[in-house]
Order: C-alpha cells, then structure tokens, then sequence
C-alpha cells in the first residue's frame, strides 16, 4: 500500500487542474479499486447548504462509471431534507452506507448498466477551512465501513491533496525558503528566516526525504504519519530541480485562509472549521503541522470566545451567512 505515492500525486506541479486530478487518481487506483475504477472531482463548500461538485473523471477499465456515479449523486443529493450530503462531502473518508440506505441509490434494480454489482461508494473528502477541496472516491461491491486504520491513512492523504489544491489555486512564487533534502537551508525570506522557523523547516525536510525513502519501503503508515500536512502551520514542501539536476524543496506559504469569523485569530478560525467539519484534534494538528496540544488550545480559546458548547453549535454557525 503505497499511500507515499499518492501523497507525491497532491504536490505533482501538473499543467492543468483536470492533469493533476487525474494523476490523483492514477497514483489511488491500486489502492481504491474494487473492480469499477476510481472517481475524483473538485467540491465547492463555501455554502454547506448547497455544496457542489464539477470536474469529474475516472480511472480504470469501465469509463462509463463516470455518469453512473453522476446518477448516484443526484439520487443521494435528494435523499432527505436532514443535510446527509453535507455530512458526506465534510467528513475526511466514510462510505455512502455510513449516511443513507446505500441500496436505495445503488440498488436501482440494477437497471443502470455502470452501476451493475455496486452496492456501496467510499469517499475520501480533501476539506479545509477554505470551503474549497477535491474528492476522490470508489464504487464497493458491498455495503462497507471503513476500519479505524484506513481512516486514519485515507484522512492524513486527505490533508495532503487540501493541501496540494490550495498550491493549484494560489498565485505561483519563488517561496519563502529553499532547503536541501538533507535539511539545510539555502536561501530564507520573510518569516522563513527566524530561527524557530529554520529549524521547524529543517525538520521537516528531513521528514519529507525520510519518507519517501527508506521509511516508504518499510513502513508506509509511519512514512504518512512523519510526512506532516503543513510545517508550522504555515508551508508547504514542494521539489524543485535545478538545471544541473540537483533537488531542492521550497517551502511555500500554503495555510488555509478563512474570511468568516473576523472576531477570531486566523489560528483559531482555522481550528474551529476544521473542527466543524468533523476532523479530529489529532488530525487538524497533521493537517497544520502543528502541536495536537497548541490545536486544543487554540480551539477551547476559540470556542469561548463564541459561547459555542456543541458539534450543533458549530454547524449552525457556519451555515450562516459569512458575513456573520
């Protein structure tokens, strides 16, 4: 199970979006694949009361899946007024069964073709506080629930492929340092040259080439596990080659920026989406390359200074208009 791969796919510097998604969801077929290829499309969260998804494509030997899946997504998006497509399209990877009778969008008497055999969909959902993100899912032959260990992998790709949309939907730069793979800096600007985020960027280097070296081959969950989602909570690592062949990694500003919420600390608007949108204390401090206790208190600081006391809480505020 090589996960590294599909992590390298996120930060591929592909010249199209649709080029990137579809290495995506190359680098996931091996790993999703249960005979009807894999689905990957950009998802449009600003409004969660009217979440939607364009760019859709496939992989594998049934191209046909593609308006299949179209089908079973216009079925669920009617489901019921209880909002469970934003519950799917919020959660970092669940199957369809987790939220709805799965036999009632696949069953259809088997009448549609692409959809022959299908009995569930796992999704694997790249969210982030910005609203915007990427999905990449697979048609299961039977009703199916993730096990603890396969969320915990799919959710850490997750924050990668969030991460490697933003870069995709980001004005191009030079970045604010250069590193060597060995964790030596070259050239530091801005916030990058202070000596805590010199080493912060150091470390994380050596944990980016660690990865997707040795570590990869003997053990792919500790080689995602090290591989965080931002260093500090604010870069992202990304590889560049010189002319003369030699690698470099380029640390490039890459957080999530979040306009709701002016009474909050960017921070703290930050923990408090990711927590909204079901992620983990544990998985929002991979995402951001922070401390899971600096993201605890970030969020009890955040939570206070809204009043807010529940997940209902948090839902019914961000549903409201951003302005709010």
């Amino acid at each position: 199970m090589d996960l590294v791969n599909v992590i390298e796919s996120a930060y591929a510097d592909s010249p199209t979006l649709q080029d990137w998604l579809d290495g995506v969801l190359a680098a996931s077929l091996p790993l999703l694949d249960r005979g009807f290829g894999v689905v990957g499309y950009t998802v449009d969260a600003r409004d969660l009361g009217a979440i939607t998804t364009a760019n859709h494509c496939h992989r594998g030997d049934r191209p046909e899946v593609r308006e299949g899946l179209l089908l079973a997504e216009s079925v669920f998006a009617g489901s019921g007024p209880d909002d469970p497509r934003r519950t799917l399209h919020t959660r970092p990877v669940s199957t369809m069964s987790m939220h709805v009778d799965a036999a009632r969008t696949f069953g259809l008497d088997d009448s549609v073709d692409a959809l022959r055999g299908a009995r569930d969909m796992i999704g694997v959902v790249a969210a982030d506080p910005t609203g915007c993100g990427v999905s990449t899912g697979a048609l299961l032959p039977e009703v199916t629930t993730p096990t603890s260990a396969d969320v915990r992998r799919w959710s850490r790709v997750a924050a990668h492929l969030a991460a490697g949309f933003r870069l995709r939907r980001s004005a191009p730069g030079d970045g604010e340092a250069v590193l060597e793979p060995a964790g030596k800096i070259a050239h530091a600007v801005g916030d990058a040259k202070a000596a805590p985020a010199r080493e912060a960027l150091a470390r994380a280097a050596i944990a980016v080439d660690r990865a997707r070296g040795r570590l990869r081959r003997e053990n792919n969950d500790d080689a995602v596990e090290v591989w965080r989602g931002l260093v500090a909570g604010r870069w992202s690592l990304v590889e560049r080659f010189e002319s003369d062949g030699r690698r470099y990694l380029i640390a490039r500003q890459n957080d999530p920026k979040v306009d709701a919420l002016p009474m909050l600390t960017e921070r703290e608007r930050q923990v408090l989406i990711f927590r909204a949108l079901g992620h983990s204390l544990k998985l929002i401090a991979y995402e951001l390359g922070l401390s899971k206790a600096t993201v605890s208190r970030t969020f009890s600081r955040a939570k206070a200074k809204l009043g807010i006391r529940s997940p209902a809480d948090l839902m019914a505020l961000l549903a409201a208009p951003r302005a709010s």
